[in-house]
């Protein structure tokens, strides 16, 4: 019987008649008090903060080892 306005969070699955913000990594809707805030954005889950501010799973690879001519010793 919703009019569509509404919107639910992913994590609780309640529902609420504004728009809530949503996770700007999984773009999960989550409401305030489901949310984990980190540097004034509002995430779904500890994973997705952790990936917007350290990067997610992936790991760099050290550009200094594929550089050529450079040697660790500094020879």
């Amino acid at each position: 019987m919703g009019s569509g306005l509404s919107d639910h969070c992913a994590v609780c699955g309640q529902e609420f008649m504004f728009a809530l913000p949503r996770c700007p990594i999984c773009r999960k809707s989550v409401c305030d008090g489901c949310s984990v805030r980190m540097g004034g954005n509002a995430f779904s889950s500890t994973e997705c903060a952790h990936a917007f501010f350290f990067g997610g799973e992936e790991e760099p690879d050290d550009a200094e080892s594929e550089v050529p001519g450079f040697d660790e010793d500094g020879e």
